[in-house]
């Protein structure tokens, strides 16, 4: 069964985070959003970072359409 673009952001951010990768940057947004609450911040990283993600994702497609061969 396929899954749709969010789920499989999603899917990548928790394997980053099972890693033990973290964009700092996000994290101090999501900290600081959270009132450093860690499992609010936890949360609320994974969103911004699938968020980021998806724009990632988005960005390289369509330089992928715009120049399919790198020209």
């Amino acid at each position: 069964m396929p899954q749709n673009a969010s789920d499989m952001a999603r899917a990548l951010v928790l394997r980053e985070l099972e890693e033990g990768k973290r964009h700092d940057g996000l994290w101090l947004q999501a900290l600081s959003e959270s009132k450093l609450n860690q499992d609010q911040a936890k949360t609320r990283y994974i969103e911004l970072r699938t968020s980021a993600m998806q724009s990632e994702i988005k960005s390289l497609l369509l330089q992928q359409i715009r120049n399919p061969q790198g020209r």
